[in-house]
């Protein structure tokens, strides 16, 4: 077995250390980390390297280790970084659910779905109407209306009456004329400030 090779079974050894001591339960890792110590102990014998040599493999052993555990820690910080981005994605941010959720407040009291909108405080109206607003400046309208959509698909799964599913219709069709008027004016913007350029 050459150099190269018994400081990678250091490294071995190391990490297999590391776990039997994080995990003094699992039998497995104990296991294994004896069998390593074994084997590395038997080929340090047969090899008769100097101690000063023997040194020297053992520290590049423990640089590659800690090149491990560096890359250990990257990959599951990467992991964790990537589940959340997933989980945000899939359940989308708190501004959007708040979207969401005022959006569909609006159109319940359109269609007279919830009877608690009739008693609706113009104030609590305003402020709806504002966090709307505000959301759609910071984010614009794409994105506005993909979720504008899906509250729109979501109320057409409950259980409406006839004429709340016309209202909904109606509200579906306001919300196609709006998109060609919003996304309209900015592409024509966008083609003015070419023309000019």
């Amino acid at each position: 077995m050459n150099t190269k090779e018994l400081a990678n079974k250091y490294a071995e050894l190391l990490a297999a250390k590391g776990k039997a001591t994080m995990h003094p339960e699992d039998k497995g890792y104990e296991w294994k980390y004896n069998q390593l110590s074994t084997f590395y102990q038997d080929t340090v014998l047969k090899t008769k390297l100097p101690k000063e040599r023997l040194a020297e493999i053992e520290k590049e052993g423990e640089s590659l280790y800690e090149q491990y555990e560096r890359e250990q820690e990257e990959a599951n910080q990467f992991k964790e970084t990537y589940k959340n981005n997933v989980l945000n994605n899939l359940e989308g941010s708190k501004e959007e659910q708040d979207f969401k959720k005022a959006y569909k407040h609006k159109v319940l009291a359109f269609l007279d779905k919830e009877q608690d909108e009739k008693q609706e405080i113009e104030v609590n109206k305003d402020k709806r109407d504002q966090q709307m607003e505000a959301f759609e400046s910071k984010y614009g309208y794409e994105k506005v209306y993909a979720l504008k959509k899906e509250v729109l698909d979501d109320i057409r799964e409950m259980d409406l009456t006839p004429s709340q599913r016309e209202r909904l219709k109606e509200v579906e069709r306001d919300l196609e004329d709006e998109k060609k008027i919003k996304l309209g004016k900015n592409k024509k913007k966008d083609t003015e400030v070419e023309m000019e350029m």
